[in-house]
């Protein structure tokens, strides 16, 4: 039953995500802290944004708008995210050994 060991070693939920999101392998990333990678991806943004915006309330409300945005895709995201969860769970839970394909609205 080793196989089934190699099967679980293999698992790698950023290789998962970069297949259902862009239909490749994620193999290049290196498994950093969330919080290491928003710090990495967020500081050049802000650096910009310090550039730009010297005087600090025109900075405040470009911020602002910036963070709206943010915040809006994450919301749409995280709800696609928990509708693929789900999905993903009733197939497993329902349609085993069936024929893939969506959940009908039976």
């Amino acid at each position: 039953m080793d196989y089934i060991k190699d099967v679980f070693s293999r698992m790698n939920l950023r290789q998962i995500r970069g297949f259902l999101l862009f239909g490749t392998d994620d193999f290049d990333e290196q498994a950093q802290p969330y919080s290491d990678k928003l710090k990495k991806s967020s500081d050049p943004i802000f650096k910009r944004l310090e550039s730009i915006y010297p005087d600090g309330a025109e900075r405040d409300e470009a911020t602002g708008e910036m963070s709206d945005a943010l915040a809006a895709t994450e919301y749409v995201y995280m709800e696609l995210g928990m509708k693929a969860g789900a999905r993903l769970l009733y197939q497993l839970l329902l349609t085993d050994d069936k024929p893939s394909g969506p959940p009908s609205d039976k």
